[in-house]
């Protein structure tokens, strides 16, 4: 472990989250990479939002998502949909969430890289929209990079992510382990 990774944005964002969703990437682990990214954004949410709060909310990460996630092509996947997604991948491991059985947001299915990153054909498929899982991890991590620079850029709003920055996953060294 470097130096450099005491501290708690390279530790946390870019050689956790970050660092992680890359390695899995890198590694054709796409499902992997699509469950750390959909955490990502509540850890992104978390870091973002008011001083009052204690939790990261459904609102939070749909307004994190909607604010920060741009997929680089004319068709976008939003917040709310995100959300959806969140919900089927991470309790269902699936793609199907109440949100999307509701008719409240699209059923987001995912693919490998495809151009356009996202796709949709709403007179053939009106409730379904893929989205490729590479382009949603570069659109989370140009999002994270953004708002970074958003949130230092305010002496407050920097304050309260340096606090909650702390209650993240942080990699320390182990007993004896070399840093440096």
């Amino acid at each position: 472990m470097t130096d450099s990774s005491r501290d708690p944005i390279v530790n946390v964002v870019y050689e956790g989250i970050k660092g992680e969703i890359r390695l899995l990437l890198e590694h054709g682990r796409l499902r992997g990479a699509l469950l750390l990214t959909l955490a990502g954004i509540d850890a992104m949410a978390f870091l973002g939002m008011a001083k009052e709060k204690a939790e990261v909310t459904r609102l939070d990460f749909i307004a994190w998502a909607d604010h920060y996630i741009r997929f680089p092509c004319k068709e976008q996947v939003t917040g709310i949909e995100l959300y959806g997604a969140r919900c089927a991948a991470l309790h269902a491991y699936g793609t199907e969430s109440a949100l999307s059985r509701e008719g409240k947001c699209r059923q987001v299915g995912w693919t490998s890289e495809m151009k356009p990153e996202i796709l949709s054909m709403p007179e053939k498929y009106p409730n379904v929209v893929m989205a490729s899982i590479p382009a949603f991890a570069e659109a989370f991590f140009s999002g994270v990079d953004q708002f970074l620079i958003d949130t230092y850029a305010d002496s407050k709003r920097a304050e309260i992510a340096n606090s909650r920055l702390k209650k993240l996953m942080h990699l320390l060294p182990g007993p004896g382990a070399e840093v440096g």
